[in-house]
């Protein structure tokens, strides 16, 4: 007996429906463990550059805050016109 001869119900596989109906026209779906395992790197490594970030001494950030001064009056001595201030041609 075909399934057309059938007058009973089909069988639809839920799955590939859900699918179908969450995926944006032209792109396809990716599956769960495939978007878990993507999150699961993203986190590892935002966590990396977190541990980068707290895990130093406090000398070392001392050094990095100074650095980060020097630099920005650096950049700001470099300028032509600083910020607030009337140009000379007004």
């Amino acid at each position: 007996m075909s399934q057309e001869e059938s007058n009973g119900p089909t069988l639809i596989n839920l799955s590939d429906a859900r699918r179908a109906r969450a995926a944006k026209p032209g792109t396809a779906a990716k599956p769960r463990h495939v978007r878990k395992q993507e999150e699961r790197a993203e986190k590892a490594q935002k966590a990396a550059a977190n541990r980068v970030r707290t895990g130093r001494s406090k000398a070392q950030k001392a050094q990095d805050r100074q650095e980060t001064t020097r630099l920005r009056s650096h950049v700001d001595g470099a300028r032509r016109d600083t910020p607030g201030t009337p140009s000379k041609d007004d």
